[in-house]
């Protein structure tokens, strides 16, 4: 069941792969797009990305379960900002991403308490390191929470769906 999840993680923040500039693997495939360059199997095409979304979903019930979660969602200005302007941001290389129960849910008598896939119990934490390991905090040695969990917090318009559309917007 942690695998579903990280794997998860790992799907909902696959956008922050593509920023990755110390890979020390050798891509498979460069694509190149204006301002952009990225590698396979570093992204997905949408179609494996919805096989993939559509295997965890089926397997948590979604359509008739609103309490575990389907995403997370942090605002892209703090991500930017923390990976392109704070002093130090263009050092980090990797991007971990980690779960962890809400204060909320620890402080409610819940320490060290399974909590399945619910979205009142669990958040992601991001945290940028460098090619050797070494952690960059916020100044003042912050970490990114506020990971708004969906179902409850969910975008609206066509992000609230729990799928990626069939067709590619151009822009």
């Amino acid at each position: 069941m942690n695998c579903k999840l990280w794997l998860f993680s790992f799907i909902t923040f696959s956008f922050i792969a593509c920023h990755n500039s110390g890979s020390q693997q050798e891509p498979q495939k460069k694509r190149h797009h204006p301002n952009l360059t990225y590698s396979f199997p570093d992204v997905i095409p949408l179609d494996s990305a919805n096989k993939m979304l559509s295997s965890y979903l089926s397997s948590i019930n979604y359509q008739s379960n609103d309490t575990d979660i389907q995403s997370w969602i942090f605002d892209a200005k703090l991500l930017r900002k923390y990976l392109d302007s704070l002093p130090g941001s263009g050092d980090i290389s990797f991007v971990k991403i980690g779960v962890a129960h809400k204060l909320s849910y620890i402080n409610s008598g819940h320490a060290n308490q399974r909590a399945g896939y619910k979205s009142a119990a669990l958040t992601v934490l991001v945290s940028g390191y460098t090619s050797n390991g070494d952690y960059i905090f916020y100044p003042e040695n912050l970490v990114i929470d506020n990971a708004m969990a969906c179902p409850t917090n969910c975008p609206p318009g066509a992000a609230a769906a729990p799928l990626f559309p069939a067709t590619i917007s151009k822009r």
